[in-house]
């Protein structure tokens, strides 16, 4: 039996979706089969796109996610973000398909106040490119890049760039070794 959306109330729909609630913070696009699970605070100002697939694994620690006016934030296809989860963008953050983060991830596209008064950092964009793996308590910072089919080690905080096809890890995060990633290989989530 097919129910429409609009005519499932709360209770029917933790029912039919058994203990998975279908995103209902204020987003701009939100692909099929996208879920939350455990607590996601959700302050959006900004453009929020949200792929087909993406799962919220927000327990046993909630995870937040802050977009300011005129920013952008845009998550990718089959993405997965695990609990504790910490996303603030002032400018702009692109995660791309088939990314897994890991627990206790902080994404943050700017210092959010200056250092002293002579500090004049300012908001710079992150790409996380497709096939990503970022491992838990890493830390991702202005300006980032990482290419695509990468993995940050645990506990990394990535200051600078990663290339694609790499193992990056350590503070600042650099990297390690190539991995071979085979073309059309996609890291699976379980």
């Amino acid at each position: 039996m097919s129910i429409p959306l609009h005519q499932i109330t709360i209770g029917k729909l933790l029912a039919v979706l058994k203990g998975a609630v279908v995103l209902p913070f204020k987003a701009d696009s939100v692909g099929k089969l996208s879920r939350i699970s455990g607590k996601l605070t959700v302050k959006n100002k900004g453009e929020f796109i949200v792929g087909r697939n993406v799962s919220f694994h927000a327990k046993p620690f909630p995870s937040s996610i802050t977009i300011d006016k005129q920013a952008k934030l845009w998550i990718g296809d089959n993405v997965f973000f695990n609990y504790g989860l910490d996303i603030g963008c002032t400018k702009s953050i692109r995660i791309g398909d088939h990314t897994i983060i890991g627990p206790m991830v902080n994404i943050i596209d700017s210092n959010f106040h200056p250092v002293d008064r002579q500090d004049r950092s300012r908001s710079k964009d992150i790409v996380i490119s497709d096939n990503v793996w970022i491992g838990r308590g890493a830390v991702i910072l202005p300006g980032v890049t990482i290419g695509p089919n990468s993995v940050i080690a645990s506990g990394s905080i990535v200051t600078r760039s990663i290339p694609a096809n790499v193992l990056a890890g350590g503070t600042p995060a650099k990297v390690i070794r190539d991995i071979d990633v085979p073309q059309d290989w996609i890291r699976r989530f379980n």
